[in-house]
């Protein structure tokens, strides 16, 4: 089962929320992330978390949805909203909404990628990037010239991509910009990692280098 779980960072467009929302089997808020929702006239399924962002307005804007209210202080509410999908039977989520504002939050939605990648088919998506964690091994199957980024959360090791304009071989990365901006080449192309956690930046959009 398949769940969008709509964070409380900047708003991506609607369009993408809708896509996204009727790709999904079942949608969740983080807290706030219910004001992204009824602003682009989406009725979740749930919303998740302390619920110190819920206003009485919200509410009121959301009639038969139900809130489950969870104090935990040692998760984030973005993390209660996967534990409660997984807990419903969900194995795969489409997290929005997750970047912008604070660049701690941002940080920490990231690492979400590295905590459950390899538990469920889990992505972070925006207007311009789809965010995955590469688990051993990923197929990038998109046009020539699509935009890819590379970024180890960490130390990671033997990296190696096929089909990118700059390819690499058993390379080792760490939490640095050289990963970033790599292109399509020919499709489809491959990114592979020994050992770490590695982020798969996968762009929305193509730019050709002159």
């Amino acid at each position: 089962m398949r769940a969008m779980v709509i964070a409380n960072g900047d708003a991506p467009s609607v369009e993408l929320l809708r896509e996204i929302g009727e790709a999904s089997d079942v949608v969740y808020c983080a807290d706030g992330g219910l004001r992204h929702a009824l602003d682009a006239g989406i009725m979740p399924d749930a919303v998740i978390g302390d619920l110190d962002s819920v206003t009485e307005d919200l509410r009121s804007r959301a009639p038969g949805v139900k809130f489950h209210e969870d104090r935990d202080i040692d998760t984030t509410d973005l993390q209660k909203a996967i534990h409660y999908g997984r807990a419903q039977g969900v194995d795969a989520i489409d997290i929005v909404a997750a970047g912008g504002g604070r660049a701690d939050h941002h940080l920490a939605n990231l690492s979400v990628l590295t905590l459950y990648g390899r538990q469920l088919r889990i992505r972070i998506i925006d207007d311009l990037f789809e965010i995955s964690l590469v688990d051993g091994e990923a197929t990038v199957d998109a046009p020539a010239g699509t935009v890819v980024s590379l970024v180890a959360m960490g130390e990671c090791t033997g990296v190696t991509t096929t089909g990118m304009r700059w390819d690499l071989v058993d390379y080792p990365l760490r939490f640095s910009p050289y990963g970033v901006h790599n292109e399509i080449a020919m499709r489809p192309a491959r990114v592979s990692v020994a050992t770490g956690d590695l982020l798969l930046f996968r762009g929305r959009f193509v730019e050709r280098h002159r």
